[in-house]
């Protein structure tokens, strides 16, 4: 059965290389509309099947969850589920991958929920609903006609403050005015953890408790100041979002609701002396820290859904707009290494398998116990790894990435050789160097190892990341000089280029 369930993974991995790392060579679009694709693993799956039929029908005629756990629990029956999985996952990609070349989605989007289909199935499948209904609601409200001009009319667009700022009132008014124009629950929820802020900081003053050996109210300061600068962003990227304006608001508010959720958990804990994540030593706490956990996936999900409604938002400056979107993007990836923070430890492991239930499942920290020696405020470990580093450096790129967008879009006297294209390269390229960051923080924690003692192999990858980056920006800034000295050369391939797009 070893050897069957290793081959049964080679006979689909080709099949999803070529719709990940391939999708428009010529061969993977012949290979993919053949209805055979999934046929191989599907004959593996009919092979063991059919032997065993007597054996399986009965447990899954009448399934009952001790039927079905027995029927898994044998070499045979997982590998029969696995290739079950493995071939009704590459009937799903198949059609996702025909599905979205004919709709003509970028294969940068495409790609991430490919391999999201490949590693959970249905989870894939289901963003990719949500990226299809988003895409055909964007086709059908506009036409054919208007967006050829837009293409046309938006090769050198400027961007004006207005553009940069919320789409909604005079562009005179302040920043709080124009965002509590635009979602007010987000406006109020921003202001009203400043306040929280404030009094968590006097909390951290006048009470001397402790809590993982740290201030018992400086995980709700932290938390405050971060939920108040997250919904000041989120209502800011609103915004941009013309042509869903219904969804927008959906995912505002739901962000709202759950962030509540959350901070009320994180208070009320602070106040009864106790930690609120990761806690499971009484039926109270494990009922707060499971709500609590609920309410950051649906953050994370509404995340996802305003990168997903700006990815397909026309905003006049491209550049600025990919600044936008890979912030939001590379913040899920960050937001997403928290999840990482639930598996418990193999401490943790251990004493589950000794069938004594721990008190605590999750940590922080890797390799160490929480609540050690740690940097001033943050306390990051100083000793062991620590995912929170990944976790706060990631988050922020939906604050840094569109702030470089716009550096880039106001200050085009600094880069007079660039044009759209150069200045699109390098938003790239600085967004993926970033994502890049997040990864190695991450593979830096799970070795635990300190943020503040890196190893060779740590050096070693920042390094090779840091040269990508700068070499990747010397080619740009090479190839824009050429375009600055040769106009009318780089001016016949951009007219040629947008010819070509208004014909396809």
């Amino acid at each position: 059965m070893t050897v069957l369930f290793s081959l049964s993974n080679l006979l689909v991995l080709p099949f999803w290389g070529l719709l990940i790392l391939l999708p428009r060579w010529r061969w993977t679009g012949r290979i993919m509309r053949s209805p055979f694709v999934s046929a191989t693993p599907a004959l593996l799956y009919a092979a063991l099947v059919l032997p065993r039929l007597g054996t399986i029908w009965p447990a899954v005629a009448r399934p009952t969850l001790t039927g079905i756990a027995t029927l898994l629990g044998s070499p045979e029956g997982a590998t029969i589920a696995w290739v079950h999985f493995l071939a009704f996952d590459l009937f799903v990609g198949r059609w996702i991958y025909l599905d979205s070349q004919e709709r003509r989605l970028s294969p940068l989007l495409t790609a991430p929920v490919l391999f999201l289909t490949l590693m959970f199935g249905p989870l894939g499948f289901l963003i990719y609903l949500v990226i299809r209904a988003v895409a055909t609601s964007r086709e059908a409200g506009k036409s054919s006609t208007q967006t050829s001009a837009a293409r046309l009319n938006s090769s050198e667009s400027s961007i004006n403050g207005t553009q940069l700022g919320l789409r909604t009132g005079d562009p005179s008014k302040t920043f709080l005015q124009r965002a509590w124009r635009t979602n007010r629950p987000l406006t109020m929820l921003g202001v009203a953890m400043i306040l929280v802020f404030l009094a968590t900081l006097a909390g951290v003053l006048l009470d001397h408790r402790i809590i993982t050996g740290a201030p018992a109210w400086l995980k709700p300061a932290k938390f405050a100041i971060s939920v108040s600068l997250y919904c000041f962003t989120f209502v800011w990227l609103l915004g941009f979002v013309e042509s869903r304006p219904r969804l927008a608001r959906f995912a505002a508010n739901l962000t709202v609701v759950s962030f509540i959720v959350e901070m009320t958990v994180i208070l009320t804990q602070a106040a009864r002396g106790t930690t609120s994540h990761f806690n499971l030593t009484t039926p109270l706490n494990t009922f707060l820290w499971l709500t609590m956990g609920a309410f950051i996936v649906v953050v994370w999900t509404m995340n996802l859904l305003l990168a997903i409604l700006l990815l397909f938002e026309r905003i006049p400056d491209r550049p600025f707009a990919w600044s936008l979107r890979l912030g939001l993007l590379v913040s899920l990836v960050g937001m997403g290494s928290g999840f990482l923070m639930v598996r418990p430890t193999p401490d943790q492991r251990a004493t589950m398998t000794a069938g004594r239930g721990p008190r605590i499942v999750g940590a922080h920290s890797f390799g160490v116990a929480d609540g050690g020696p740690g940097l001033p405020i943050v306390g990051w470990s100083t000793v062991g790894g620590d995912l929170r580093v990944a976790h706060f450096v990631g988050i922020h790129a939906m604050q840094l990435l569109p702030f470089f967008g716009w550096f880039i879009a106001l200050r085009r006297n600094a880069f007079p050789r660039f044009k759209e294209a150069h200045r699109l390269a390098l938003i790239s390229t600085v967004g993926f160097a970033y994502l890049g960051l997040v990864l190695l923080l991450v593979w830096q924690a799970l070795r635990g190892q300190s943020v503040i003692h890196p190893d060779a192999q740590t050096l070693t990858a920042g390094v090779v990341l840091i040269a990508l980056a700068g070499l990747s920006t010397s080619i740009i800034a090479g190839h824009a000089k050429r375009a600055y000295s040769n106009p009318s050369e780089f001016d016949s391939k951009a007219s040629s280029n947008a010819k070509h797009a208004l014909e396809s």
